[in-house]
């Protein structure tokens, strides 16, 4: 649909954690997500799975990257509209991915 389009326009599509966090900021600062606590939150796992990362703990971070996907699911139609919620997995899943292809 043309808004996913729009929301994955916006959202600089790597495979990062990094690009993940910028996507969660976005969202937050468009209203895509509309509650700070929710937010700081799912951005507490990206950080954690950062950490995990760095220190070459691959199954952790994907571990925190799984946790991820599922709070934004819990939170699809609360405090996440629903095709950012969907964006948001997508991108999370592509993340995985790149993770353990390395």
């Amino acid at each position: 649909s043309a808004s996913a389009q729009i929301i994955a326009d916006d959202c600089m599509h790597s495979a990062t954690i990094d690009s993940l966090e910028m996507c969660v900021k976005q969202a937050e600062e468009q209203g895509h997500i509309n509650s700070q606590h929710v937010a700081h939150t799912l951005l507490v796992k990206l950080d954690r799975a950062e950490d995990a990362l760095a220190d070459d703990h691959a199954g952790t971070a994907i571990w925190w990257l799984k946790a991820f996907i599922h709070e934004v699911k819990a939170q699809s139609g609360k405090h996440i509209i629903p095709m950012h919620a969907m964006h948001l997995i997508m991108h999370t899943e592509m993340v995985i991915q790149a993770i353990q292809e390395k």
